[in-house]
């Protein structure tokens, strides 16, 4: 394939895609998504939940079952992976130990197409410029971090000028510090060549970090596909709620009470007009309460700013300091434990007695039978752990 073969239309549609193996197990089910030129969308999910198949279908590693998968508007599929206008970077890197890194970046368009050598050489050169690996194209994998070696990686990728990225956990084998590096580069690269990019990753701060979108899967489904601040702020459902945040947002089982204006179980919560009529269309199946870890308050003393939100007794169990703020878990006289952010100078220690204040405001309820999303709060007021809202920063 030539580069004048390539299509300038990176758009990505991929069409009710089912993958079941022999013996029945389904790993994808009906899967749907559209990208569109140049976006960058991470598939975020538990292990097992269809992530890798997706791309290695749409790659052409994997057959899909049922579906179809489209790049600028054609359909690939019964073409072969080389065929595809794309290229993929793995978790393990797959580079050849024998080869230098040279030859590792410039080994598939050897490979796939009918370059010149002085052609293939060139782009190389480019692309070990862009990158700041120059300097390391003659030293075999072996002799290169891991840093190094996923920036040859990546090279090898970028070099075929492809249509599609797909990176497939590429920042797993990293330790934390050069990971976040990693992951600030990836993106500023991703955005100078405006790419279309499927990004796969189990870590949930990684997706939240990277993705223009994210798609949060589980068992092969689709659970919500958004921006990464709606997934965080207006969860579908209650497992993307759960999966979506760091820590995960607070869920307590409850059910609404006879009066139609509070509800009981794990705790007793008075309802606002804007939660009761929420909660009404579950009033047989019960609800779940959430709330983010930063929405509550906590205090030691009965009075404060926000003294009219409901307020639990509990103790503390942990504190977790982590510089600007930390996360304290607090187990409520009821029973369940729950986390609060506060900032990090909060004079909290293990074992006081303290009082969780949730405001009505900062209140998500889930459907405790179907677990879809039944009311989430006004994103204008919610503040951060410092107390600054949103609409103040605007």
């Amino acid at each position: 394939m030539t580069d004048s073969d390539r299509s300038t239309d990176s758009h990505l549609e991929v069409r009710t895609l089912d993958k079941t193996y022999p013996g029945g197990l389904t790993a994808v089910e009906e899967l749907s998504l559209s990208l569109a030129s140049g976006e960058l969308l991470v598939l975020v999910g538990p292990s097992g939940c269809g992530k890798s198949t997706t791309l290695r279908c749409i790659a052409g590693l994997e057959e899909p079952t049922d579906g179809d998968i489209r790049i600028g508007g054609r359909s690939v599929l019964g073409r072969r992976p080389e065929e595809r206008e794309i290229a993929m970077v793995f978790q393990n890197y797959a580079l050849y130990p024998h080869k230098t890194a040279r030859q590792n970046i410039g080994f598939g368009l050897r490979m796939t197409t009918d370059l010149s050598e002085e052609t293939i050489e060139t782009r190389v050169e480019d692309v070990a410029d862009t990158l700041g690996i120059t300097e390391l194209l003659d030293k075999k994998p072996g002799s290169l971090s891991g840093g190094q070696q996923q920036r040859v990686a990546l090279g090898r990728a970028i070099v075929r000028d492809p249509s599609v990225f797909l990176l497939d956990e590429p920042l797993s084998n990293l330790d934390a510090t050069l990971r976040g590096r990693m992951r600030t580069e990836i993106q500023q690269l991703q955005r100078d060549l405006d790419v279309t990019t499927i990004y796969v990753t189990h870590d949930q701060v990684e997706a939240m970090t990277i993705g223009d979108r994210i798609a949060v899967l589980r068992d092969g489904q689709l659970q919500q596909v958004d921006t990464p601040m709606s997934c965080y702020h207006e969860p579908a459902n209650r497992f993307v709620a759960s999966f979506i945040g760091e820590p995960s947002m607070n869920l307590l089982d409850c059910r609404l009470g006879p009066t139609e204006t509070a509800l009981t179980g794990t705790v007793d919560y008075p309802l606002d007009d804007r939660l009761a009529a929420a909660a009404s269309e579950a009033r047989e199946r019960g609800v779940v309460l959430g709330f983010r870890p930063e929405s509550p308050t906590l205090s030691t003393a009965t009075d404060g700013d926000d003294a009219a939100a409901p307020s639990f007794t509990g103790q503390v169990d942990v504190v977790e300091p982590i510089g600007e703020r930390s996360f304290v878990y607090v187990t409520l006289a009821s029973g369940p434990q729950v986390t609060v952010a506060t900032p990090g100078r909060t004079p909290v220690r293990q074992g006081a007695s303290v009082d969780v204040r949730i405001p009505p405001a900062g209140v998500h309820l889930f459907d405790a039978a179907t677990g879809q999303a039944l009311v989430h709060p006004d994103r204008d007021d919610q503040p951060d752990v410092a107390g600054i809202t949103t609409e103040e920063l605007d």
